[in-house]
């Protein structure tokens, strides 16, 4: 299935990385994709209370990361990969520092765990990628993952917004903002089948081609009009930035068959029948009326915050600290819409150098990999400089599966460059 839905698809596996045995990584990678499953089915990005869905989706994924590998990266040197050194200092910081701080300072636990356990997302590059190392082939596995979460998250986001009648209850009876057409999976998976379908048409026009050309576009269309609907502006730039730079770049590369893709992406947009104008319109309407949500003004408050006494500069609120925000009418919450924003204000000046370095030392692994596949490294590139910046969305399992997927495809395309 996955050889239909991937713009990688050029690049093949051969019988002898298929292993004769099933061993730990096997059982580890199955605990991995059944966590994304679950969670493309029912789960919630940023539940309001820690349910019995939250519970096994943490217990999946601690099977998948496994307990040693766990305690390793709290005791042991995580290699000499600066993003990996990076990324373990946080790791144990964050898990120290903001913890203690909010423990003194009477923060709630479940309010706590609400910041720990997305916090502890943002590491599965480092928890998950022993797997990929192991077997290139569960890439694959975890690309399809994703891609199943950004569908599902798009089709329930337009089941609730619309109040279709549905088999999966939890779906329709639902009073908590779960905010699915925010998450970056959401964005990641209309970007790569947008950019697999162009893909597609790019190495010729024929029955084959076509057809697989016009499902992929009918699947991407699914995130495409969950983001519509709500007028996520971001995100909808987002396509349309990375459909253009698509297209350059392939008609670059080819442009004579770059001219017969983009006469099947008129057509298909021509069939599709959106209304382009009516939806830029609205738009514009929500950029008028809420201009930039008052973002800056939320980064004002964070820091009239930390400043007021050098303990909290550096060390931040903790974790389950609140502050009233700007973004949300002045509300009490837990977040801010900005990565670096929250961290400082949870973990403090030291907690945001070193997230920073973690996130940076991706990001340089990130154009190494728009570097050796542009389609699939641009999809991921969108989503990740949207939820830093932007959105709130870094709070979420989601945001750590699309960060894996950096140093994992970098694995998986060296096992092809070293035949």
């Amino acid at each position: 299935m996955l050889y239909a839905l991937s713009g990688i698809s050029t690049f093949d596996m051969n019988k002898n990385t298929i292993p004769l045995r099933i061993n730990a990584y096997d059982y580890r990678a199955i605990f991995l994709f059944s966590a994304c499953l679950i969670y493309a089915l029912f789960g919630s990005p940023t539940p309001d209370r820690l349910g019995l869905v939250d519970a096994v989706l943490i217990f999946l994924l601690a099977l998948s990361v496994g307990i040693a590998h766990m305690r390793g990266l709290l005791v042991r040197s995580a290699g000499h990969r600066f993003w990996k050194s990076a990324g373990q200092i946080s790791l144990i910081y964050g898990l120290s520092i903001p913890l203690a701080v909010g423990a003194m300072a009477g923060h709630s636990f479940g309010a706590m765990l609400r910041d720990i356990v997305p916090f502890a997302c943002l590491f599965l590059p480092l928890f998950c990628l022993p797997v990929i190392r192991a077997r290139p082939r569960y890439f694959r596995t975890t690309l399809l993952g994703l891609i199943l979460i950004g569908l599902l998250f798009g089709l329930r986001s337009l089941v609730m917004r619309f109040d279709i009648s549905c088999a999966i209850d939890v779906w329709c009876a639902n009073d908590e903002l779960l905010y699915l057409e925010n998450m970056p999976t959401v964005l990641f998976s209309c970007l790569f089948l947008f950019g697999s379908a162009i893909t597609y048409a790019v190495r010729g026009i024929s029955l084959r081609h076509m057809f697989v050309f016009g499902s992929l576009i009918a699947l991407a269309l699914i995130p495409l009009a969950a983001m519509i609907f709500t007028l996520q502006r971001a995100s909808i730039g987002a396509v349309v930035v990375y459909i253009a730079c698509v297209y350059s770049y392939f008609f670059y590369k080819k442009p004579f068959r770059a001219l017969g893709a983009l006469f099947l992406g008129v057509a298909a947009l021509y069939v599709v029948d959106i209304s382009l104008e009516g939806v830029f319109a609205s738009l514009w309407d929500k950029t008028r009326n809420v201009g930039l949500n008052m973002r800056p003004q939320e980064m004002a408050a964070v820091w009239e915050i930390v400043r007021r006494d050098p303990v909290t500069l550096l060390f931040g609120i903790g974790w389950g600290g609140h502050f009233n925000s700007p973004a949300v009418g002045g509300l009490s919450v837990n977040f801010t819409h900005n990565f670096f924003s929250s961290m400082f204000l949870k973990s403090g000046l030291i907690g945001v150098i070193f997230c920073s370095a973690y996130i940076a030392g991706l990001l340089e692994r990130l154009v190494r990999v728009i570097k050796k596949n542009t389609v699939f490294g641009l999809a991921i590139a969108a989503p990740i400089l949207i939820d830093l910046t932007l959105y709130a969305s870094f709070k979420s399992l989601d945001f750590g599966l699309v960060l894996l997927m950096i140093p994992a495809s970098l694995v998986y395309f060296r096992q092809f460059e070293s035949r």
